[in-house]
């Protein structure tokens, strides 16, 4: 999955171990996968978190809204996403954050699954969607970019 030359803490390309690849390429793929079946089952994904810890074994971070009688503020639901993965971060060498993003440039929103590993390695993927007239949702080829790390910060 992974295509594109991640970068590591220092700025410099250099090729991930292969544990690395595994890690991250199951994050994103779960991740992806995940807030696929929740649009077509619910019309719409909450923010959530995956992380992969010591073991080798995934596991999903969810936190609740703020308040159920207003609009869920997305936002603050990301941050304390990334403050539980930071408090925790010497039980898993792995973690991504699923979220819902609006892509202005092409008038469409995505699946975005930033997630970065214990040894430096941060890398994003961008998956479009639309749903059709039918109700069926259409999914793009995710998209790679490079990703900021917030949980194994320098």
């Amino acid at each position: 999955m992974i295509e594109e030359q991640p970068q590591t803490h220092n700025g410099a390309a250099s090729e991930p171990s292969q544990q690395v690849q595994e890690d991250l390429n199951k994050l994103i793929g779960t991740g992806l996968g995940m807030a696929q079946e929740q649009l077509e089952d619910q019309g719409a994904f909450l923010p959530a978190a995956l992380m992969v810890n010591n073991d080798g074994e995934v596991r999903m971070v969810a936190v609740s809204p703020a308040n159920d009688d207003e609009d869920i503020d997305a936002e603050t639901m990301i941050t304390d996403l990334y403050t539980v993965l930071a408090e925790q971060k010497d039980n898993h060498r792995a973690v991504a954050v699923v979220s819902d993003v609006h892509l202005p440039d092409e008038n469409t929103d995505a699946i975005f699954v930033a997630s970065e590993h214990s040894e430096g390695i941060a890398i994003a993927a961008v998956q479009s969607y639309s749903q059709q007239e039918d109700g069926s949702w259409t999914f793009a080829d995710p998209a790679w970019e490079g990703a900021d790390r917030s949980v194994w910060e320098d």
